[in-house]
């Protein structure tokens, strides 16, 4: 296996120690946002399938948001 370079080693350990600031640093706000970030998959609350915002709604069949008005005749 190649060894990775003094630069990237340094941004895993960076990357880490920050990780574990957020975390145990006592900031509720910095440690949820850590939360999200890690993306947890045993997460309590799974996102809704048809979200709306604004009018429009997340469509995973179009790929994308979708009007509400769309298709309204």
């Amino acid at each position: 296996m190649k060894r990775a370079s003094t630069t990237y080693r340094l941004q895993l350990i960076k990357e880490v120690a920050t990780r574990q600031q957020r975390l145990k640093g006592g900031d509720p706000m910095a440690a949820y946002v850590q939360h999200l970030i890690d993306d947890d998959p045993h997460c309590d609350n799974p996102m809704e399938a048809n979200q709306r915002f604004s009018g429009c709604h997340f469509d995973d069949s179009a790929g994308g948001w979708v009007s509400d008005k769309w298709g309204m005749k």
